[in-house]
Order: C-alpha cells, then sequence, then structure tokens
C-alpha cells in the first residue's frame, strides 16, 4: 500500500505507540536483541514491528553498518518524533495513576546546581509543598542551558535558572540577582582575616570548584576575575554543589557560592564570606517556562512562588 495515500484509520492504526516504543527502543538499545531484552519481547516480534513501520511509511528506517543498528534520515525523524511523543504519553499515564491515588498532578522543575543548597529546600520548597500537598513535584539539577533546552523540549515544565547563554527564544523571566561570593569553613586561617583578604591569599588556599571542562567554566572564570581574582589556583574540583559545600565545610579551599536572596543567612551558619578588595558579583536568575498555552496551572503557581519567595516584586 502507498504510504502516502492511506487512509487516516490505518494510519493511525499501523502508527502505534508500541510500535513507536519498539523502534525507540531499537535506536536507544543500538540493536535489536538489546531492545527485545528490555522490552522482555522476542526478538522476532521486535522485527515484525519495525518491518511494519517501514511498510506503512514506504521507507527504510534503519541500516546495519559495522555491526550496530544506524539511523537513516527517514529513521532521525521518526526518532525526534516519537521520542517525545512516548514521553508525554507515560506523564499522561503517571498523572491519570497519581489522580487516582489522590494526588493533584504533577510538576517536573529543573534548577540550576546554584540551588542545590538547604536554603532552596527549606525557604522554597518545603512551603511550597505544605501548600499543596497533594502535588507531586519532581526536581533535576543541571546546567542553565541544558535545563532551558528540556523545557522547551517539554521534558521540564519550568526551569530556575542562571540567565547566562541561554538558547535563543527562551521565555525568560528575570527573577532576582544573587551575590558570587567565596566563601571557607568558618574554622578556616581565612575566617579570622580582620582587615580582608588578598588574591594571593586566595591563591595560596586553593579554590574548590567544579570540573573545569564544565560547560559554564568560562562563565565561573568570568566571576572570579569580576570578584578580583586575576589570578587563581584550583585544588580540588568535584562535581555537585553538596560535595563542594562538605569539602569547604571541611576546610580543603575556598568556593565561590551563587547566594540567592534567600540563602543568605542560612550559608552564613555554615561557611565564613571572605572580604576581598572587590564587591562580590551580581548574578541575575530567573525562570524558563513554556509557551502560554503549555504551561500548566502548577508551573504558574510555582513560578509565582519563586517571584514572592525571591522578594522580586518590585525588582
Amino acid at each position: 500500500m502507498d504510504s502516502m495515500h492511506l487512509a487516516a484509520g490505518d494510519l493511525y492504526a499501523g502508527l502505534s505507540l508500541q510500535r513507536l516504543q519498539v523502534f525507540v527502543a531499537v535506536v536507544d538499545h543500538a540493536g535489536f536483541s538489546s531492545a527485545a531484552d528490555y522490552l522482555d519481547l522476542g526478538q522476532s516480534t521486535i522485527s515484525f514491528h519495525i518491518r511494519a513501520l517501514e511498510r506503512l511509511l514506504g521507507t527504510r528506517l534503519l541500516a546495519y553498518r559495522e555491526r550496530r543498528v544506524h539511523l537513516t534520515a527517514e529513521g532521525e525523524a521518526l526518532y525526534r518524533f516519537a521520542s517525545p511523543l512516548l514521553r508525554d504519553t507515560e506523564r499522561v499515564a503517571a498523572t491519570i495513576r497519581n489522580m487516582r491515588d489522590g494526588q493533584a498532578g504533577a510538576l517536573r522543575i529543573g534548577a540550576s546546581m546554584a540551588f542545590e543548597l538547604p536554603a532552596f529546600f527549606h525557604r522554597v520548597v518545603a512551603p511550597f509543598q505544605r501548600e499543596h500537598p497533594r502535588l507531586q513535584l519532581a526536581f533535576e539539577f543541571g546546567h542553565s542551558v541544558r535545563l532551558a533546552e528540556a523545557v522547551h523540549d517539554r521534558r521540564l515544565d519550568l526551569a530556575y535558572v542562571v540567565n547566562w547563554r541561554l538558547p535563543a527564544g527562551a521565555q525568560y523571566t528575570r527573577l532576582h540577582d544573587g551575590q558570587f561570593v567565596l566563601m571557607v569553613a568558618r574554622d578556616h586561617p581565612l575566617a579570622r582575616r580582620r582587615r580582608g583578604v588578598s588574591s594571593a591569599d586566595v591563591y595560596a588556599a586553593g579554590l574548590i570548584t567544579a570540573p573545569t571542562v564544565s560547560q559554564e567554566w568560562p562563565h565561573y572564570v568570568a566571576l572570579l576575575r569580576a570578584a578580583g581574582l586575576v589570578e587563581y589556583r584550583v585544588g580540588l574540583e568535584i562535581d555537585g554543589v553538596q560535595a563542594r559545600l562538605a569539602a569547604t565545610e571541611a576546610g580543603l579551599g575556598v568556593m565561590g557560592v551563587f547566594v540567592p536572596p534567600y540563602a543568605s543567612l542560612d550559608l552564613a551558619r555554615r561557611l565564613r564570606p571572605l572580604r576581598l578588595d572587590a564587591p562580590p558579583p551580581a548574578i541575575e536568575f530567573g525562570i524558563v517556562v513554556s509557551a502560554e498555552h503549555a504551561q500548566t496551572a502548577a508551573a504558574k503557581q510555582f513560578a509565582d512562588w519563586l517571584r514572592e519567595a525571591a522578594g522580586a516584586t518590585g525588582n
């Protein structure tokens, strides 16, 4: 049958979610056998659904080269369509299950690793959850650029990010400024300096940073310079803000911390900010949301909650 002249009913029946799931699994797991194991299906069933898709669409979707499955151009187009469709389908099913079990829906929130702080959960998340006890929350911490892309791809409902090199077209709204503050353990020798700290002191102590190959490292370097550190020494690279905070509290060096307005008091109880000649540079934070027609009520509620927590009104 010519796929260009299929009746709508035949197309909908042939382009089933199960066949799309099989196709995506073959691509994600790089082969029919691995996809069969993943889906707990026979390999012949996997082959049947792939052949059925190719007959329906009238084109090759997959090709074997060098003992691996590769996408054709048409297969690539189908994969780009099928992957988010399957994610949305799973999300709908989970939402219905949650509603059946008494939940009021789900909210997927992205947050920059800068907010991987106890204060974010104490001052923002916990009060919001108390106000919305039947709403299921899911958090993903990561780089701001990737989180903004995830909102665009509808893998997240909104993202709380640093305004740095966000993708063109991102639906971004400024929330507040924060400071980039160099901090040490409260019993660190630099914490006892009453006349301030020099860049040479920080160089000697060593910085505790994210891996220098990270996506936002150039932004971090610019902030170090704005803080007065033209020369610096990385003493310890650690992936993860919580681990860097623990290392800083252990006295292993100096950490640059992004301080949103609601976190300053909490951080001051754990660490001691250093006084350098230059004032701490300011960083802009904000929210990336979906297009207006795609925003959920829960996403709008959390965005409003963030504005209130950050004191953004009138900012």
